[in-house]
């Protein structure tokens, strides 16, 4: 199978990038499907070229087929009818789903390609130009606004700027306090904000959806979508938000996550990194909440972005036939 849009694979990927390789090489087949007995052949020719010791290049092939299979059934596990794959029940072809383009299929889709836009390993033609700033400054924010509102089970808005709503983050405090975010707004704000500043370093504010405020939770969320994600936690950007724009906080518990397009298989890391950030919504995470997200806002709940679902869509299959093109 040869597929201009990405490289070949190699025995240095982690079975989490086989797994990565395999299905971008199916979103790009024009029968959407990528052969996982192709995928070993070629690694056995590589790993017999590595090695003098023939079984010892098989057994590593085994194990990294293993791991490929392991790797699927986990992402199938967490995501769930947002997965767009399937694996036949031979173990032989990984197929695309024929609806990838549907909304709940595309927020996977978009994180799968997101990650890897630079230093990438795998994809040989990432999205550059207007499709690259549309995908940081449009598409990924939507992403994170819809999965916040997922992880929260009540309203998100968007904070980040660019906002298309064109609110001030004044008019955006008030709105959220209307729709029971459970503060006041300090008009005018704190004297010590950076001159110009358009959203105090916040992508994204969720809340629990009750009755009468305060909610139970209030969350602050960040995007992140490029590799510097490690060294971007919101708790700090949170407190100082605080202290500027809101008063008569009545919620005691906040949430704060940072949300990302990638696929992290280093377990300690992962680890270390929700601490740091205090939550970490990745690749696993992040397309299920986005869709719960939007079914709370079809239920009536005040979700910004919920009306700009078919941006994604649109911006997933222009990606697709630039980098096919």
């Amino acid at each position: 199978m040869t597929i201009k849009a990405i490289d070949p694979p190699t025995l240095e990927l982690h079975a989490a990038q086989l797994v990565d390789w395999l299905e971008l090489a199916a979103l790009f087949d024009p029968f959407r499907t990528a052969r996982i007995d192709a995928l070993a052949a070629s690694l056995k020719q590589l790993a017999e070229e590595d090695e003098e010791n023939i079984a010892e290049a098989d057994r590593k092939v085994e194990q990294l087929i293993e791991g490929i299979e392991n790797e699927i059934e986990l992402r199938e596990g967490h995501l769930g009818e947002t997965y767009p794959y399937h694996l036949d029940d031979d173990a032989e072809e990984l197929q695309l789903a024929e609806n990838w383009d549907d909304a709940k299929y595309s927020f996977y889709l978009v994180c799968l390609v997101t990650s890897h836009v630079t230093g990438s390993p795998i994809l040989k033609v990432p999205p550059v130009g207007g499709l690259l700033t549309r995908l940081r400054n449009e598409i990924f924010q939507i992403l994170s606004t819809l999965a916040m509102a997922g992880l929260s089970g009540g309203p998100a808005i968007t904070v980040g700027w660019p906002r298309k709503s064109g609110e001030t983050i004044i008019e955006l405090m008030r709105r959220a306090a209307a729709n029971g975010a459970g503060f006041t707004v300090r008009n005018p704000p704190g004297e010590y904000i950076p001159p110009e500043e358009k959203d105090g370093g916040i992508d994204v504010m969720a809340w629990t959806n009750e009755i009468t405020p305060p909610p139970s939770n209030l969350f602050y969320g960040q995007t992140a979508s490029g590799n510097n994600w490690p060294g971007k936690p919101v708790s700090e950007h949170a407190r100082v938000f605080e202290s500027n724009y809101l008063q008569d906080i009545m919620t005691g518990n906040r949430g704060h996550a940072t949300i990302i397009p990638f696929r992290v298989w280093d377990n300690r890391f992962w680890f270390a990194q929700n601490q740091f950030h205090r939550s970490v919504i990745d690749r696993l995470r992040l397309p299920p909440h986005a869709y719960n997200g939007l079914q709370r806002a079809l239920s009536g709940i005040m979700v910004d972005e919920a009306d700009r679902v078919g941006s994604v869509v649109e911006w997933l299959a222009e990606y697709r036939a630039a980098a096919l093109a």
